[in-house]
């Protein structure tokens, strides 16, 4: 199943809704005489200012959903300045939603504060849920980068490398998954102006790391069962792709190409100053231009 997430341009990850299969779980919610439970369950007790946040929403069912039941779920956002937002939540457009969904689904906090949740899916609403947001250094001390290692004008057919980096800056040890781990993929756009062409796609994932087990989230439990990187303080991690490996310009013009990937990180260790904020969910996103022309720069200098 796959629903729209509200995330940052070319990020099909805090965009895409990444659903689950179908499982009784610890959800707030009040289950109706038709049957229909929607339920909105935090991943995490407190969230950091600046990261991507991310929830669970979905219905559980006692029975069949009739067709008439499955509308657009509204999700009410109560925000710290007293103002308010309703975002609509589209059912599930592949596989049986008979039973019910469930999937992740994420809001950008503006402020630090208090928010408040309320789901409502043909009527019946859930508790509203408080979402605590906090502003921290932390995040202003761990990097998830991008860089493109070639100029801005290329030829077809040309190598374009492209770096992966996470930077340590802060005092504690840091630990996140490995591209590709728990479906943490690399999400690619290439925009064209003239003739106009998108495409929007995954890095391969034959070129991450392969795992079979992929829980929901990334816990202090489940880090060490999967293949994860340790980052120490005042150290970085960098991974190198390569363009190429995923699309190759078959036309001359102008090109806008954007890597992004969400990186879910544990700093320190659970029982320390940032146990309760962990996973923290960094976002990273690099845009870089390109002129790419069909024949190959002459080498000639002026005389």
């Amino acid at each position: 199943m796959g629903l729209p997430m509200r995330v940052p341009s070319g990020l099909t990850t805090y965009g895409v809704l990444l659903l689950i299969a179908f499982a009784t779980m610890n959800a707030i919610g009040q289950r109706t005489a038709q049957g229909i439970h929607p339920f909105l369950r935090l991943e995490k007790p407190h969230y950091l200012l600046g990261e991507s946040i991310r929830f669970w929403v979905g219905i559980e069912a006692s029975g069949s959903i009739p067709a008439d039941l499955r509308k657009p779920c509204s999700l009410t956002i109560a925000k710290p300045n007293g103002s308010s937002e309703v975002q609509q939540i589209a059912w599930p457009v592949d596989g049986n939603p008979d039973r019910g969904w469930s999937g992740g689904w994420g809001i950008e906090a503006d402020e630090a504060g208090a928010y408040e949740l309320e789901l409502e899916c043909s009527g019946e609403r859930t508790e509203r849920v408080p979402l605590i947001v906090e502003a921290d250094d932390i995040s202003h001390q761990i990097k998830a980068t991008f860089e493109f290692g070639e100029s801005a004008s290329i030829t077809m057919g040309a190598q374009v490398p492209v770096i992966f980096s996470v930077i340590n800056s802060s005092a504690f040890p840091i630990r996140f998954p490995h591209r590709g781990v728990m479906m943490e993929g690399i999400s690619i756009s290439i925009k064209r102006d003239a003739p106009a062409y998108r495409a929007d796609f995954f890095y391969p994932w034959e070129k991450l790391k392969q795992f079979a087990l992929s829980p929901d989230t990334y816990t202090w439990d489940v880090a060490t069962e999967l293949p994860s990187i340790t980052v120490e303080p005042g150290e970085q991690f960098q991974q190198r792709l390569a363009l190429e490996d995923a699309y190759q310009f078959e036309e001359p013009g102008n090109y806008s190409v954007t890597f992004s990937t969400v990186v879910t990180v544990l700093v320190g260790n659970d029982d320390g100053p940032y146990g309760l904020l962990c996973p923290i969910r960094l976002v990273a996103e690099k845009s870089q231009t390109f002129a790419v022309s069909g024949e190959a720069p002459s080498n000639s200098s002026a005389r």
